[in-house]
């Protein structure tokens, strides 16, 4: 029996992933691209990849990806994560995608819970009290019985529901079909977004970005919101018409946001966002829990024990 074809690993960071992926898979090798200018060399020592292991990272140049994602030997590649945009198109009829949906879900969830108290308990005007050693307390409104609407009910907001809910919020969740879902009191379809917001004491998106989904928050979706509302998003930056977010909060007609997502990453310097008070600010870290690289490699690891024996892959999109 010959060696199995060696696997691409193209992504930031490899060699906390490669003691996983060694200690899983005996007898597999990897190429590993893990910054620019790479991609020539992994080529020349691996011409014809059939699988790669890709996590999206701006140190590695877009048009390397899409080179290997058109090279015609290629024949699965695992999203390291959930959002696969940037892998688009491809041929489906020649390419297996899937990605890591749902492995870090529990952990952004947490984070999300985390900013929706922190910005309803009016944590962030503390922030700059303490910086002025000013003494103000200020009330707050209990959690309990606001209506939080959850944009996008997969895997990261069916985990954020479970949660709110045991908060005491009543959870309206989002989706295409707007089937019922465990964990929530009620579920819709996303065409009634407009009605729910108008309702909603907290919003907070979870959607995949495509192009229906683009600027999808924009000056009249915020104005539609209800007066005092909370808006978080921790999906994709293309979701947010970030200048019309920045005028709802400076106009005060939402009382607060928080963005781990942004459509320029890093956010530059210059970006007005920073200074605006009610905005809390995260650097796309909402699932930064340790080890979280190591995780996505556990989770390759199985699917590629999958790929060799056979059987149907996990999070396999269709």
């Amino acid at each position: 029996m010959t060696d199995p074809t060696p696997i691409l690993l193209m992504s930031v960071r490899a060699a906390e992933k490669l003691p996983v992926l060694h200690e899983k898979l005996p007898g597999e090798r990897f190429v590993v691209v893990d910054g620019p200018g790479q991609i020539d060399r992994a080529l020349a020592e691996l011409p014809a990849p059939e699988i790669v292991f890709g996590m999206r990272s701006g140190a590695i140049p877009i048009e390397d990806y899409h080179r290997v994602r058109d090279l015609p030997s290629l024949a699965w590649w695992h999203v390291a994560g959930s959002g696969y945009e940037w892998m688009t198109p491809w041929n489906r009829e020649r390419l297996r995608v899937t990605n890591a949906a749902g492995v870090l879900a529990p952990f952004l969830a947490d984070t999300t819970m985390g900013a929706i108290i922190a910005l309803n308990n009016g944590l962030l005007a503390y922030r700059e009290d303490q910086r002025s050693r000013r003494w103000a307390p200020v009330a707050f409104p209990p959690l309990e019985g606001q209506c939080l609407a959850v944009v996008g009910a997969g895997a990261i907001g069916q985990a954020l529901a479970h949660r709110a809910q045991r908060f005491g919020l009543r959870v309206v969740g989002l989706t295409r079909s707007g089937a019922a879902l465990p964990g929530f009191d009620t579920v819709v379809p996303l065409s009634q977004l407009d009605a729910v917001i108008e309702e909603a004491d907290i919003v907070s998106c979870h959607l995949r970005l495509a192009p229906e989904t683009e600027n999808m928050f924009d000056a009249g979706r915020f104005a539609r919101m209800k007066p005092g509302a909370l808006f978080l998003n921790s999906a994709r930056g293309g979701h947010v018409d970030e200048p019309a977010l920045e005028a709802a909060l400076r106009s005060g007609h939402l009382r607060g946001a928080w963005l781990d997502v942004f459509r320029t990453e890093p956010l530059p310097a210059e970006s007005p966002l920073w200074e605006v008070p009610n905005l809390l600010i995260t650097p796309h870290a909402s699932d930064q829990v340790e080890g979280w690289t190591q995780r996505f490699a556990a989770f390759f690891a199985d699917n590629l024990l999958r790929y060799r024996a056979g059987k149907p892959l996990i999070n396999e999109i269709r």
